[in-house]
């Protein structure tokens, strides 16, 4: 057996290699989800971290949005936390990416040598996943592509003698983690399979019960807020189109199948989804190594079930595991790609092991690696549009557009309580979550979660344009990123003139200016105007409003609805009521008062204190 000495070093090595363009060329930057979505997290997260203050809610997207409910933000992922500490910039993300992409190999690395013992073979099926068309395809999603590098330590931890539950646990609680749930749930489909397949029906059970009790509870500063908030969230639809066809699998041996590099695109809408290019000599290579039925059982429990789903709800097995509660969301089939290609890649390692071995010849496995390391760099890297935009900077991209919309409205955030709205959000005026970075209160987001409500009640404006008023919108933002003044536009924190009945219904001839709808109401009421209705402190998740009301009345706060919000009089606490279907209010008593308003999601702290509890236990059973 080949010696293992230089096999850690030689993955760096090569990761950093592969990696070498945009992590350390001045001319490339990130692009499209990347830009739009989660730099501007990342960095708002770690600025506010820095600041000294958690965000429990941002004004900055959609209105408002609970940010920290959002497993999207990947927050509580431990692999960002350098990162944040450091500070975020666009080239950081890079970073992200190229430490992912050296676990993806060395994950792949150890699970292949844990099943065929041949470091060779096993480095090989590793740059055949790493770099495979998948990463190259995800690279600007970071929750998934981070998820995704997982897989192949949580099935290498499932095969370990000793600790393999614990480990089984700790990798789940950081797939998890990373942000994104489908993939999530896809690595944990795999597992289930591939544990199958091992016939180790004592360890199974035991990684049945351990692995979701320790990932649960380390990840529960993350599950336990989106559980609370799950049911509010804006919801994807399964898409047909999101799904794998027969002829779709050509694309696995032919990098512009689809015209991607040519420049000449003639495939499916989302073309990241589709493209997986995985290297010329990964099927032949597979294909011997399915001959040689070497762990044959588990590559197969990877490769079946995976391409099963991945062609989506008319092939029958996507259709079934959409009626279970926790894949009911998961919209896109085709995004399992990763677990049957992570399958391909451990059987073109055998099959090189195999071919080296008939033909005698010791040095064709470090031939093939040249080969392949050289094929999937050129095509999934280097002439790849997925992973970077070249020949152009960061500021001259997107960082300029912003700086000059910022510039147009830096008379505007001087006043208090302003609200931007744009129909059709464009990267004319910068990163489409760029709001967040530059602290800007807008009605648009991109990628992060929309409350549902809020999203019906913003569709709705395209009828009823008078809702724009009630959402405090004061001023109107055209494709080119001027400005308009919306003098129609009502207080952030006002009192409706009348108060009926109502829901969803409603919107369609709501007048915010004549009168709001409060679900559950028994009865209409016309409301006297206070003589005093005055902000008198605000930040981001937090209002404190002092009023003087001659009779008790509703207090109308343009800011969505959602759990977590609470309310006090007085230090009294009070309900916070769903109000014009999808905006927050609160009935208040008559009198001179004082009332709070603060976002907090209820679970938090309980999530929190499991994940630090959980974190404390794994510690304590590394050193006993």
């Amino acid at each position: 057996m080949p010696s293992t000495r230089f096999i850690w070093p030689a993955l760096v090595l090569v990761t950093f290699l592969f990696w070498a363009i945009p992590l350390f060329q001045p001319n490339v930057t990130i692009h499209w989800d990347l830009t739009d979505v989660t730099y501007p997290t990342q960095k708002y997260f770690a600025d506010s971290v820095h600041a000294g203050r958690l965000p429990y809610w941002t004004p900055f997207l959609y209105s408002g949005m609970p940010f920290l409910s959002d497993p999207q933000t990947g927050a509580w992922y431990p692999l960002h936390w350098p990162f944040f500490v450091v500070g975020i910039t666009p080239r950081s993300l890079f970073w992200e990416l190229g430490l992912h992409s050296f676990l993806a190999l060395a994950g792949a690395f150890l699970l292949a040598r844990k099943l065929f013992g041949d470091p060779v073979a096993a480095a090989i099926a590793a740059m055949f996943y790493a770099w495979g068309g998948f990463f190259a395809a995800h690279s600007s999603q970071l929750g998934m592509f981070e998820a995704a590098t997982l897989l192949p330590w949580l099935l290498w931890a499932s095969r370990l003698e000793r600790r393999s539950w614990l480990l089984t646990g700790i990798i789940a609680g950081l797939i998890i983690l990373a942000g994104n749930f489908d993939t999530a749930l896809y690595c944990f489909l795999a597992l289930a399979f591939f544990m199958i397949a091992s016939r180790c029906w004592k360890q199974a059970g035991m990684l049945a019960v351990a692995t979701p009790v320790i990932g649960f509870c380390l990840s529960a500063v993350v599950l336990l807020p989106w559980l609370e908030i799950a049911k509010y969230a804006a919801h994807h639809v399964t898409s047909p189109a999101a799904s794998l066809r027969p002829i779709h699998l050509a694309a696995v041996m032919s990098a512009d199948y689809f015209g991607l590099i040519s420049g000449n695109y003639r495939g499916p809408e989302e073309i990241r989804q589709f493209y997986l290019y995985g290297g010329l000599l990964l099927l032949p290579l597979a294909i011997a190594g399915l001959m040689r039925k070497l762990q044959m059982a588990s590559i197969l429990a990877l490769i079946v079930p995976g391409l099963w789903y991945a062609f989506g709800p008319a092939a029958g097995f996507a259709r079934v595991l959409h009626m279970l509660p926790a894949f009911r969301d998961a919209h896109a089939p085709i995004e399992i790609w990763f677990v049957p290609a992570l399958g391909f890649a451990l059987a073109a390692g055998s099959g090189a092991a195999w071919a080296a071995e008939k033909m005698g010849q010791k040095r064709l496995p470090f031939i093939l690696m040249v080969i392949i390391a050289a094929d999937l760099w050129h095509f999934n890297m280097y002439k790849s549009p997925l992973v970077y935009a070249s020949s152009i900077t960061f500021e001259d991209l997107y960082a300029k557009r912003q700086e000059n919309f910022e510039a147009r409205i830096r008379e505007v955030k001087q006043q208090p309580l302003y609200r931007l709205w744009m129909s059709n959000p464009s990267i004319a005026i910068g990163p489409l979550d760029g709001p967040l970075i530059a602290r800007t209160e807008v009605s648009w987001g991109a990628g992060l979660l929309e409350l549902n409500r809020y999203a019906e009640y913003a569709r709705a404006v395209a009828s009823n344009p008078r809702l724009l008023h009630g959402l405090s919108a004061n001023y109107l933002v055209d494709p080119r990123g001027r400005l308009e003044v919306n003098p129609s536009a009502l207080p952030r924190v006002s009192v409706p003139p009348r108060i009926t009945s109502g829901a969803y219904a409603e919107l369609a001839a709501l007048d915010p200016s004549q009168g709001s709808v409060v679900e559950g109401l028994t009865r209409n009421v016309i409301q006297q105007q206070p003589s005093e209705l005055t902000v008198t402190g605000y930040r981001e998740d937090f209002y404190q409003i002092r009023y003087s009301a001659p009779a008790e009345m509703l207090i109308r706060i343009a800011v969505p609805y959602a759990p977590g919000w609470t309310a006090s009089v007085d230090g009294a606490p009070t309900a916070v009521l769903p109000v014009d279907y999808a905006l927050s209010g609160v009935m208040v008593p008559a009198g001179q008062h004082q009332l709070m308003l603060q976002f907090r999601p209820e679970h938090f702290l309980l999530g929190a204190g499991l994940s630090i509890a959980a974190a404390i236990g794994i510690g304590v059973l590394f050193l006993v």
